[in-house]
């Protein structure tokens, strides 16, 4: 995953000027990618395209998932999808 970053020591991130993070990554149709949220925050997932499906919930390209209370973002590839996980509080 490429990260974008409003925390400094997030070395070589692309700088953002709030307390979040956009990521992003490309999946395979199977692959599966985690993301360490923690409870006290939020992310907002997209798929830019392809479809994902993160617990049992289906999000397909430009559909948006905003998620909250889980510690660890898990998104499995229906399809080839390129995703954009964004971290905020």
């Amino acid at each position: 995953m490429t990260l974008a970053s409003g925390y400094d020591n997030d070395n070589e991130a692309l700088p953002i000027r709030t307390d979040a993070r956009v990521v992003g990554a490309t999946l395979r149709a199977g692959e599966k990618a985690e993301y360490q949220l923690g409870k006290d925050r939020k992310a907002y997932l997209v798929p830019a395209k392809g479809a994902v499906q993160t617990d049992d919930v289906r999000v397909n390209a430009r559909d948006g998932a905003a998620i909250r209370d889980i510690d660890v973002l898990r998104v499995t590839a229906i399809e080839d999808s390129e995703i954009v996980p964004v971290d905020a509080t």
